[in-house]
């Protein structure tokens, strides 16, 4: 609509309905019939595949779980499904090891926000995606280390990694099973 620089009601009326039907939709608290998508596709002038199109987030790179994992920008070649519910900006990542069996397994993909720099307390304790000031990535849980300002970070079947600097930490939004992702393609 904004690109268009259509209102919500003029686009409600312009398909024969009620003004308040495009807001309804919009705040989710009406469903929507195919005719009723069918004519909002011709109102806008465009591919009514657009308007039925999952949103989706990039997948940025790959998170260790067991060998170390130097993360690196894909490039966002890839994306995959936008999980419901969860607002704002999200990125997704790659597990890659075995060392957080049988929570996370190779493949499975793990969304979190990045939206600032180092630990929030309330992530203590918390599976996280973090990333070591020396540059290697995990998905772990963090719990605080024995010298100040330092963090342990555990597996569940493998040693921990112990009094680390951490760079940033993020608690894991959602995880979409590898085989999940297969299927959702």
């Amino acid at each position: 609509m904004k690109a268009r620089d259509v209102k919500p009601t003029t686009l409600s009326l312009r398909v024969g309905k009620n003004r308040t039907l495009v807001k309804d939709l919009l705040e989710k608290s009406k469903d929507i019939q195919i005719g009723t998508l069918s004519k909002l596709s011709s109102a806008l002038d465009v591919p009514l595949a657009d308007l039925l199109a999952a949103p989706r987030v990039s997948v940025v790179g790959y998170i260790g779980a067991g060998g170390e994992i130097i993360f690196e920008d894909m490039g966002h070649e890839d994306s995959v499904l936008r999980p419901p519910g969860i607002s704002g900006t999200l990125i997704a990542l790659i597990v890659r090891g075995s060392s957080m069996l049988p929570r996370y397994r190779e493949g499975d993909i793990i969304y979190i926000q990045r939206e600032h720099d180092g630990v929030l307390p309330e992530y203590v304790g918390e599976d996280c995606a973090v990333r070591l000031s020396t540059g290697e990535t995990y998905i772990k849980q963090l719990i605080k280390g024995s010298e100040e300002g330092r963090f342990t970070l555990l597996s569940l079947n493998a040693p921990p990694i112990e009094n680390v600097e951490i760079e940033w930490a993020t608690i894991v939004r959602f995880v979409l099973p590898g085989a999940s992702r297969r299927l959702l393609s």
